[in-house]
């Protein structure tokens, strides 16, 4: 493969720049600039002028900073007498961590700099660093006698979609048999499980009104307490709440009570990534119910269980137990239930590229969730509907769905699906090529995922603002994100660790030419 100028920047811009030096060394100040993507490229171009160019001086703007060191003092250091450098090439300023002071240094002090270096200045700058500087230095990028364009760029291709925890829908459990008088906690269950967690909240504090000393003794009460909690993200104080009734129903020795909290506190270590603590518990909760003959639990349990099998990528497995629920929640008649298993086969459907399958399952789901009121099943199967969206490019489309799931999980108090439809939505707009929202939308995500616990979803929103940070050129800050989100996926055990590898082999194959056929 050829690293000359003409096969790096094409026939004329390669032109350009072997004239820059042959004309340029000997002829006091003169400035062009590159805009090279592909960082390979861009030492390739270093690499050359060293060979062919007699007294070149390399400087690398990453070393200029507050506490690094002065413009002047490596401009200085480098066209030293006795080096006798007849000409300048600086890299680096999109990754520079003083980038906005040197573009302003630069067009501040652009007639002393030019005074004082008085040779050819070579610019080589990734795009989004070039716009930097026509906006915030055009006194200095009017000193520009060339302008030259890497040929075909080689940018890394987004595809963010694919590595995301997808926020799958928890069957609601059918309502346990509580004591008479306690229709209030049938009611907050209910509510809790279809995301009207005010509704809750008020209909608790309802009966905490008439049974004062419930809040602090009665199980039931304590394990809804919980499991509010838990929806609102409260992720450590609804295992307290929990593991609170867990121990006043082993008092009791109430199977059925503790069957019911191991299923919600398996909830919870899904959503930290702790899945075998949290296979442990649902093994539990199955076993308990399968002993007792309630069925119908025992499907929420295998559906939560179908869960964790696909967030590890063991998609048969995952299918498998889902029939197997389905099965149970169409007998006894659950249509919630029902909803939950639709939208997880379309989940698996979707990885898998059936797209027409995965929409026909999804839009019986969200049917069934809108008569049912469940406004989490809907914003959950609504947002998997923008995924499919996205897949097939309809951006526009995408997005207009991620937005209506995002406003109505904001209405549930559901944290962790509220985090995960701003991701999705920030997706779309970087397809749509709205940086600047991207990054709002990803860092309130992130914010919400890292409060919660939820180490998928950071993981998830970390890897798309690390490639972020490489298309706009800052590959070695974009290559320490994907890495450190990569180290999450492998020791929580998730399913996606290999389709987070292949992002960063993208990105390493930004800075290594390819090997030749």
């Amino acid at each position: 493969m050829s690293f000359e100028p003409e096969a790096l920047l094409g026939e004329d811009d390669g032109l350009v720049l072997r004239r820059f030096f042959e004309w340029g060394v000997g002829h006091g100040f003169d400035l062009a600039i590159v805009q090279i993507t592909t960082p390979w490229k861009r030492d390739a171009l270093i690499a050359w002028a060293k060979a062919n160019v007699q007294g070149v001086a390399v400087i690398d703007l990453r070393e200029v900073g507050p506490d690094k060191r002065r413009l002047w003092d490596v401009l200085r250091e480098a066209t030293a007498q006795e080096l006798g450098a007849t000409s300048l090439i600086l890299h680096g300023l999109e990754e520079a961590e003083a980038e906005e002071r040197i573009v302003a240094q630069l067009n501040v002090e652009r007639d002393e700099l030019a005074r004082s270096f008085p040779l050819p200045w070579l610019l080589l700058v990734h795009p989004t660093a070039a716009q930097v500087l026509e906006q915030k230095a055009p006194d200095f990028v009017d000193f520009a006698g060339a302008w030259m364009w890497e040929e075909k760029p080689e940018p890394l291709r987004l595809e963010l979609a694919a590595i995301d925890a997808r926020h799958a829908v928890a069957a609601p459990l059918a309502a346990r048999v509580i004591d008479a008088g306690k229709e209030l906690l049938v009611e907050a269950q209910r509510a809790i499980q279809f995301g009207a967690v005010d509704e809750a909240a008020d209909l608790l504090a309802r009966f905490d009104l008439k049974h004062p000393e419930a809040r602090e003794e009665d199980p039931d009460r304590i394990s809804l307490e919980g499991a509010k909690l838990a929806v609102q993200g409260r992720l450590d104080d609804a295992r307290a709440a929990l593991e609170a009734a867990l121990g006043r129903y082993d008092a009791r020795s109430d199977r059925m009570g503790r069957a019911a909290v191991a299923h919600q506190l398996a909830i919870i270590d899904e959503q930290a990534g702790r899945y075998d603590a949290a296979r442990a518990w649902l093994r539990e909760s199955i076993t308990i119910n399968a002993a007792l003959g309630n069925r119908r639990w025992q499907a929420g349990s295998l559906h939560e269980l179908a869960t964790l099998e696909w967030r590890q990528g063991r998609h048969d497995v995952a299918r498998t137990l889902l029939r197997e629920a389905l099965e149970v929640f169409d007998e006894f008649g659950d249509r919630a239930g029902r909803a939950a298993c639709l939208h997880l086969l379309a989940v698996i459907d979707e990885s898998e590229g059936r797209y027409e399958e995965a929409r026909a399952l999804l839009g019986e789901a969200i049917d069934i969730n809108k008569s049912l009121g469940n406004v989490v099943g809907r914003a959950a199967s609504l947002l998997q509907l923008g995924c499919i969206e996205l897949k097939l490019g309809r951006y526009d489309e995408a997005q207009g769905l991620f937005s209506e799931s995002s406003a109505l999980a904001k209405t549930t108090g559901s944290r962790a699906l509220y985090a995960s439809a701003l991701h999705h939505l920030a997706i779309a707009k970087v397809k749509l090529v709205r940086y600047e929202d991207v990054r709002t939308l990803l860092a309130e995500s992130m914010t919400i995922r890292a409060d919660i616990g939820d180490q998928a979803g950071l993981a998830a929103s970390q890897i798309t603002v690390g490639q972020l940070e490489v298309v706009e050129g800052r590959l070695h800050e974009g290559r320490r994100m994907v890495l450190a989100a990569i180290q999450i996926l492998e020791a929580i055990g998730s399913g996606q660790v290999e389709e987070a590898r292949a992002v960063l082999r993208k990105i390493d194959a930004l800075r290594h030419p390819p090997t030749p056929s």
